[in-house]
């Protein structure tokens, strides 16, 4: 049960049909926040607003796209109310070495990752700057800090965001805008996107434990996290409780970055 740390807060999520996204969701509704849930999957991102009841609508967004951003935000704020804060959330990982990596599959993964959440934090903050105490929270990642050579296109796209975050939220405080930008650094986290990495490793001849296994020895604390433990990171930081954050990294990771 929740404390009413979001009362008040109308929320914009994209990525919010799996995952970290649909965990947040979750959280937020749980503290007293109304939700868009945007996803370009339309069928688990009715599934999610509908679980969460009269406080969530579902809006499509495809992150790729300007006029998709301009759309899905005019709906949600239209049916809830101003916007206070928007998650960046949406995001794919296709591992790939710089010598396997074709340019198609590089431009997509920046069009999603990074492109998508400049569009978010163009569109969003142009729906929020005037409102009191909001927030533009931006999942970033461990592997935007630190490198890793089968994911030269996510570890481009997860460092692009981190900066990203860095200059709009410099932006926001020169300009006086009451909004705070900070970005989450998740390590591995036990989502669908872990499960794809774990299908293929199992294609490859490995056991589904031995790939979680050599995940979670990657890092001190053992284990991989839970979608809801970002969540928890990202409640805080739409809270008046990080009232003094912006521009701050926050890793969810287990120690990975120790």
């Amino acid at each position: 049960m929740g404390t009413g740390r979001l009362d008040g807060k109308r929320a914009f999520i994209s990525g919010a049909a799996s995952g970290i996204g649909a965990a947040t969701a979750t959280q937020f509704v749980a503290e007293g926040a109304q939700v868009a849930v945007a996803d370009i999957d339309e069928a688990r991102g009715r599934e999610v607003a509908t679980s969460l009841g009269e406080s969530a609508i579902y809006v499509r967004l495809d992150v790729t796209r300007e006029e998709d951003w301009v759309t899905a935000l005019t709906t949600a704020q239209t049916s809830m109310g101003p916007l206070t804060t928007i998650v960046n959330s949406a995001g794919v990982s296709v591992p790939a070495s710089i010598e396997d990596l074709t340019f198609d599959a590089f431009k997509r993964t920046l069009s999603i990752n990074l492109d998508g959440v400049f569009l978010g934090c163009k569109h969003g903050l142009a729906m929020i700057k005037d409102a009191r105490s909001a927030s533009i929270i931006n999942i970033c990642s461990t592997l935007g800090v630190r490198g890793a050579a089968m994911f030269a296109a996510y570890c481009t796209s997860k460092g692009g965001v981190r900066m990203l975050t860095k200059s709009v939220a410099a932006h926001c405080a020169e300009r006086g805008y009451d909004v705070r930008v900070n970005c989450v650094l998740p390590g591995a986290i036990h989502t669908e996107m872990v499960e794809g990495f774990v299908d293929a490793g199992v294609a490859a001849g490995a056991t589904r434990e031995m790939v979680l296994e050599e995940f979670a020895a990657q890092y001190p604390m053992k284990r991989l996290g839970k979608p809801q433990e970002v969540a928890h990171a990202i409640v805080y930081l739409a809270s008046a409780e990080s009232g003094f954050t912006t521009g701050a990294d926050l890793p969810v990771d287990g120690g990975y970055l120790i």
